[in-house]
Formats: structure tokens, C-alpha cells, sequence
């Protein structure tokens, strides 16, 4: 596979001025943790010129939150610009996104008059799944023209085809060949697997991050002249498994990447394969973004685009010794984010630190296009923040899953809080962590007997988070969480993220701050976070 590395800053601007409806592109890789994205956080060892490059020509966000760290509910909440607990979607598998319930993409597409497009992972009917042809509820999630397929996983979690990218596999006679990769047939890089020990056997073209990038350039290469538009392109990776092909392979190997925080369970020699191998999926992706900034700018359609980066939810690598998302640390909740677009007004090589939430792209979106949220919508807009006439649009952000919510709130320049309350125990709670004053008696279990937690099958049994260890079987199938109800006390935690952005020491029980956290326990659901129940 021969690409190019497109530097935005080689770029001559024309002169002329924008439309008023500039064309939107948002990248949407699938578990990219915040502080792996290239010189944005002086993680100089990841090569990602491209990243660099739009970052550097636009805004950056140091600190992006997910309004909910799994897949679907995460892509919820930003189509439907709502909160966790109102966006229809509590799990990956209990629900596709309620049709009746509006998107950004059909007010765009409905209102705004754009050819509106996604492809890849969408996982707005993760449970349902997209449809042998990709077309399950695309049109009445508000898409024009569509390319949509399943992820990782779920691509692989039948006996035959029934997605477009495992038909695109079958009709070059590699589905076997795939679905033996990821099962444990064919060697040593199971489907639950992180540390893989060999490449994987698909050839460039028909790796699935690749495949979806050409489909994204074939929806470009075919929409409407003279009409604006908007595509999300919803790459499959970083997400694991982390196999990569052996091009990739052989572009990391031998390389060092910084070494997970507060880790016991791996040995440094595995910790740097798994990194390497998730490197070289961010270096892939960041090569597609080359190629599709690039097609902008063969098309004479740079100076009228807002081109977004950002993903679902983290990774979290290793950190405390969890792996994967559903948690609220900083390697699970937080994303790297950042938009470009200077013709539009977009600031050049603007910083900003103030906490923000991904949703809001969804208000961003249709700020720009001319378009109202829908009644009901929380989405709200950071286009003043682009544009360097505001400095925040939000007192505060919020995250959730399950049984969990948190607040991120900017205090200065030197203290970021982050209040976590959960009911019981938190997951994958790092080992300083305290309790509140109250502890519940009983925290060996978070849930009950019957709940189980989301995508715990996509873990080793040697890396399953704590809570899926607890609560499944090795071979069980996660469905979802729906409503926890409140145990008899609560766990509350809180970190200044600009002095401990790992999240080591928790401050909830430090002298002089018990005003901060009541304070900031009034910002979260009063039912997820009772006060009686600490």
C-alpha cells in the first residue's frame, strides 16, 4: 500500500471567502486514548504527521470527554446530542438507537439541506447489527448515502457473512482466513487477544481499517456537486484486537512506546508488543487522514471544510491494570479532539484546556450549517471556542456508564477536578483509592448475579477487567446494563487532573475540599449519586 503523508501546513490557501454552509468531515476512529495523539500530549516515539499537522493548523482540545466510554451509547449520545441517561442507549447490546428520538445527521440532512454520509462503524444499531447490505435504519438515522459496516468483533461473531465487510471478505476468499485469525484456529492471535504474536494473514486491502478509509474516499468521490455535505468516517481501530498487518507490523517493531501507569500484570517485553501493535494502528489511521485531507485539497474543497478528528472512547492500556473502557479513568473517558478549518474562522495553533464534551460536536455541526438542536437536545455548541471568542462552553462536562457518573470542572490554570461517585465500588478503581467516610459494607460484587457487563468478551481472561471476572464466564456473552438501582453506599473520588492526570491520588477525603465535592456532587444525577447513600 503506497499513500501519502499529506502535511496540512504545505497547504496555499486561496483567498476567497467560504460559504455559509461549509462541508463538515469528521474522523471517527474507535478507542484512541487521549494522550496517544502524536505531539498534541509530546508523545514524539508515535508517528503521526498528519494528526500533527491538523492540529497545528487548527484547535486542539487537551481535555475531550466522552459523554459515555463504551461504543454504542458513546455514538448515541453524539448522534442524538443528549446526556448518557437521555440518549435512548444505556449498552452496546440492549438496544439499537431509538429511530423516533432525532439525530444531528437528519437535521443536517432534513433542515440544512446536506448530502449527509457515514461508513464504518456506526454502531448505531450495534444490537441489530447494520444489515447484510449496510442499510438497517441508515436512511431514517438521517444518512443520504452510506457505506456502514460492523466492528471488529462483531464482524466475526457468526458462522457466515452478514455485514458488508465479512461479504467483502467472502468474495475474495478470505472470510475463512479472517474468522480463523481472530478465533484461534489458524495460531496465536485470538479474537480476545491483545498481545498477538504474529501479523496478521489479511493482505493490505482487505484490513478492515483500510477498507472502510477507501469507502470513505468512494462516498466522497460520488456525492452531489454543488450541494454541502457531511461524512463521519468511522474507522474500526485502535480498537482490539490489535492485529495489524505485516507492513505494519514492520514499521513498529523494535520501537519503544511509554509504559502503562500503576501496572502489575504484564512484563515490559508484552507491554511493548501490545503497544507497538496499537501504535500501529493509530499510524495507519493517521496515514487515512493524510488521504483524505488530501482529497480535499485536490478538490478544491479545503478552504469550505471543518475537518474534525476524534473517537468514541479510550483505551485503557494497561493503566491501573485494566484494559479496554466502560471505566471513568482518564485512559477510558477521555479522547483526543481537534478541528480545523482556518477559512471558517477556525484559530491556528489554539490550545484549550478547559474540559469539553464530545457531544457537543453534534451542536458544533449544525451551529455551522444553520441549524437549531432539536427540543430535548443538551448538545452545546464550542464554535465560539474555535473561534477564539469564548473560552468555554460548558461550567462543567459529564461522563457516565452503568453504575457510574462523573464531572470534570475547570477550576484555573492549575486545578481541573474530576468528582467520580459510584454505586458501590468503582470499577477498575486504582489501588490508592479510599472510599467515602460511609463505605457500603459489601463491595466484592458491583452488580447483581444477573447483570453482566458490556464487551467483557473481547478480553484474555488474563487481562479481564475485574468486573467482568466477577460477573461472567469465560465464554459468556456480554449483553448490557440497563438501570442500576443504588446500593446502600456510594464511593466518591476526586482528582486534580492537572497535577495528577493519572488519577493516583485521590483527594475526596483531603481537608479544605469537602465544600468542592458537595458542590460538585449537586452536577450529577441526583439518583445516580444520593446523598443519603454516602
Amino acid at each position: 500500500m503506497c499513500l501519502r503523508v499529506f502535511v496540512v501546513a504545505a497547504m496555499a490557501f486561496a483567498l476567497s471567502d467560504a460559504a455559509e454552509q461549509p462541508n463538515i468531515l469528521l474522523i471517527f476512529p474507535d478507542q484512541w486514548r487521549f494522550d496517544w495523539a502524536g505531539a498534541v500530549w509530546g508523545l514524539d516515539e508515535l508517528n503521526t504527521p498528519n494528526f500533527n499537522s491538523v492540529a497545528s493548523n487548527g484547535t486542539v482540545f487537551t481535555r475531550a470527554y466522552v459523554a459515555s466510554p463504551l461504543c454504542a451509547p458513546s455514538r448515541s449520545c453524539l448522534a442524538g446530542g443528549r446526556e448518557y441517561d437521555e440518549a435512548g442507549v444505556l449498552s452496546n447490546f440492549g438496544n439499537d438507537y431509538p429511530i423516533q428520538q432525532t439525530t444531528f445527521y437528519k437535521l443536517l440532512r432534513d433542515q440544512g439541506g446536506y448530502h449527509t454520509m457515514t461508513c464504518g462503524k456506526d454502531d448505531l444499531t450495534k444490537k441489530s447489527q447494520p444489515g447484510i447490505n449496510g442499510t438497517y435504519h441508515a436512511e431514517e438515522l438521517g444518512f443520504a448515502d452510506y457505506l456502514r459496516s460492523s466492528g471488529k468483533m462483531d464482524v466475526v461473531n457468526s458462522k457466515d457473512p452478514h455485514e458488508p465487510f465479512g461479504m467483502f471478505l467472502q468474495e475474495h476468499n478470505l472470510w475463512t482466513v479472517h474468522k480463523n485469525e481472530w478465533h484461534g484456529a489458524d495460531g496465536d492471535c485470538q479474537w480476545r487477544s491483545y498481545v498477538c504474536n504474529k501479523s496478521s494473514p489479511l493482505p493490505d486491502f482487505a484490513y478492515e481499517d483500510n477498507w472502510i478509509a477507501q469507502n470513505a474516499l468512494t462516498l466522497l468521490k460520488r456525492k452531489p456537486a454543488n450541494k454541502p455535505w457531511f461524512l463521519q468516517v468511522n474507522i474500526a481501530g485502535p480498537h482490539p484486537p490489535f492485529s495489524i498487518t505485516d507492513s505494519m507490523s514492520k514499521k513498529v517493531r523494535g520501537r519503544s512506546f511509554p509504559m502503562a501507569v500503576d501496572h502489575t500484570t504484564l512484563t515490559k517485553e508484552q507491554q511493548q508488543v501490545l503497544r507497538q501493535d496499537y501504535a500501529a494502528e493509530i499510524e495507519n489511521i493517521d496515514v487515512w487522514i493524510g488521504e483524505l485531507v488530501a482529497f480535499l485539497h485536490d478538490n478544491n474543497e479545503m478552504n469550505n471544510t471543518l475537518v474534525c478528528i476524534s473517537s468514541d472512547h479510550g483505551e485503557m492500556l494497561g493503566d491501573h491494570d485494566d484494559w479496554g473502557k466502560t471505566q471513568p479513568w482518564q485512559g477510558s473517558a477521555s479522547v483526543p479532539l481537534t478541528c480545523m478549518g482556518k477559512q471558517l474562522g477556525v484559530k491556528v495553533g489554539q490550545r484549550i484546556t478547559r474540559p469539553v464534551s464530545t457531544m457537543d460536536m453534534a451542536a458544533t455541526f449544525l451551529d455551522y450549517a444553520g441549524v437549531k438542536p432539536d427540543q430535548g437536545m443538551t448538545t452545546t455548541s464550542f464554535r465560539t471556542l474555535l473561534e477564539g471568542t469564548a473560552d468555554h462552553n460548558r461550567d462543567f462536562v459529564s461522563s457516565g456508564y452503568g453504575s457510574w457518573r462523573a464531572v470534570v470542572q475547570y477550576v484555573n490554570e492549575t486545578t481541573v477536578y474530576k468528582l467520580i461517585c459510584c454505586n458501590g465500588t468503582c470499577p477498575g478503581q486504582p489501588k490508592n483509592a479510599t472510599h467515602s467516610p460511609n463505605p457500603m459494607k459489601d463491595v466484592s460484587r458491583l452488580f447483581t448475579p444477573s447483570s453482566k457487563l458490556d464487551d467483557c468478551n473481547s478480553y484474555p481472561p488474563n487481562m479481564m477487567p475485574r468486573d467482568c471476572a466477577m460477573s461472567l464466564g469465560q465464554e459468556e456473552r456480554a449483553l448490557h446494563i440497563t438501570n442500576v438501582k443504588p446500593k446502600k453506599g456510594s464511593t466518591i473520588l476526586l482528582y486534580n487532573l492537572v497535577e495528577d492526570p493519572f488519577e493516583l491520588r485521590n483527594l475526596a477525603q483531603s481537608e479544605g475540599l469537602n465544600e468542592t465535592v458537595s458542590a460538585m456532587r449537586t452536577l450529577l444525577p441526583k439518583s445516580k449519586c444520593p446523598i443519603e447513600n454516602v
